[in-house]
């Protein structure tokens, strides 16, 4: 998926390539060297512009890209919490809320509230729904040391 207004400006491009030796597919981590020129681009107000940054789960490449942008002297930037895979989970393409998790069960009835309506007898054999783990399990290089050991 993708987000309609959304800016992209990849820290790190992440391709998948054949590696004969290992006889697999593997991902190689691919830093952008030109992210933070690309950010001014389109970003060129630091003191007025507003971003908000966002990984795959919110987490190592966004604290990153925060810290730099900082350091940069952006003020009006944020994280998405749990980056783009709750954003994609919480609402679909048209930018429209989904239901998925939205629901809760309630046991008494006041006409004000919404909710799946039960009689809390708590059914055991019933399955249970999991929920999905949604963090990103790669382990992101450090985007400066990335660009200098590419660039040596």
């Amino acid at each position: 998926g993708k987000i309609s207004f959304a800016k992209p400006v990849p820290l790190f491009s992440f391709p998948s390539r054949w590696d004969s030796e290992a006889q697999a597919k593997v991902n190689k981590q691919d830093p952008n060297p030109k992210f933070l020129e690309q950010v001014k681009a389109l970003f060129p107000n630091a003191e007025e512009d507003k971003i908000v940054v966002m990984c795959s789960d919110g987490r190592q490449r966004s604290i990153q890209v925060l810290m730099m942008l900082d350091e940069e002297g952006y003020v009006n930037i944020a994280g998405l919490k749990g980056g783009f895979n709750m954003w994609d989970a919480t609402f679909d393409p048209k930018v429209r809320r989904r239901n998925v998790g939205l629901a809760k069960e309630v046991y008494t009835h006041d006409a004000d509230s919404c909710g799946i309506h039960a009689s809390g007898a708590g059914f055991q054999m019933v399955d249970k729904i999991e929920s999905v783990d949604r963090k990103d399990y790669v382990d992101w290089e450090d985007w400066e040391e990335a660009v200098a050991k590419k660039s040596a």
